[in-house]
């Protein structure tokens, strides 16, 4: 991961990343939300466990629902609140709260926006939730322009590194170094030579002395 995102801090936007969707995917499970987006569902709650609120049920959290109102139009496509907002709306500081870390975590910082929607979709896929994949997948086609090819490529990768994880926790394998940061995996660091895809330097031929 070092080697791939270059710093200490993208590893920790990841760690954020991965911590943030994961926690996202349960909400999503616990009131066994659909899938709503691109197409938002404007009435009724079918197949959720609580209704769904909007500005004119949920008068407390009318600010917050509107500001994610705004933003669903112009990122995701849609003229409404994503079902997991409207979901929260019963407890407006929950809302609030969420809605802000996600702002954070999925704004551009060290790794920039695309990457970290790709990240967050392999979380999704990763977690099987079927409401943030669709998510997810709708942010990176309007907002990176993601096509079919690179979102098979997304898949891909977690199809990879689910396979590769599995083997390591069932053969009980123990990482190859430990407490690595970022100076030690670009070249001339400490650990360049084990880390797939950096170059090893070839040292200078020594001069031949006289005599």
């Amino acid at each position: 991961m070092l080697r791939l995102t270059g710093t200490d801090r993208a590893v920790a936007e990841i760690a954020a990343l991965a911590e943030h969707v994961a926690s996202l995917t349960s909400a999503a499970a616990a009131f066994q939300l659909q899938p709503d987006v691109p197409t938002a569902v404007t009435e009724g709650a079918a197949g959720s466990l609580v209704p769904l609120l909007d500005e004119r049920s949920a008068p407390d959290a009318v600010p917050i629902l509107e500001e994610i109102r705004e933003w669903s139009r112009g990122t995701l496509g849609m003229d409404g609140v994503p079902a997991i907002w409207r979901a929260l709306a019963h407890q407006p500081r929950l809302l609030d709260a969420t809605w802000r870390k996600d702002r954070l975590i999925l704004g551009a910082g060290t790794l920039d926006d695309l990457v970290k929607g790709c990240v967050a979709l392999a979380v999704a896929q990763f977690r099987q939730s079927a409401y943030w994949i669709a998510y997810f997948t709708q942010l990176l086609r309007k907002r990176s322009g993601l096509d079919d090819r690179a979102l098979v490529e997304v898949a891909g990768a977690v199809m990879h590194y689910v396979s590769f994880n599995t083997i390591a926790h069932g053969m009980r394998l123990e990482p190859p170094v430990a407490e690595i940061t970022a100076a030690d995996v670009v070249p001339g660091g400490r650990l360049e030579h084990i880390v797939p895809g950096v170059k090893r330097r070839v040292p200078l031929p020594k001069k031949a002395t006289d005599g």
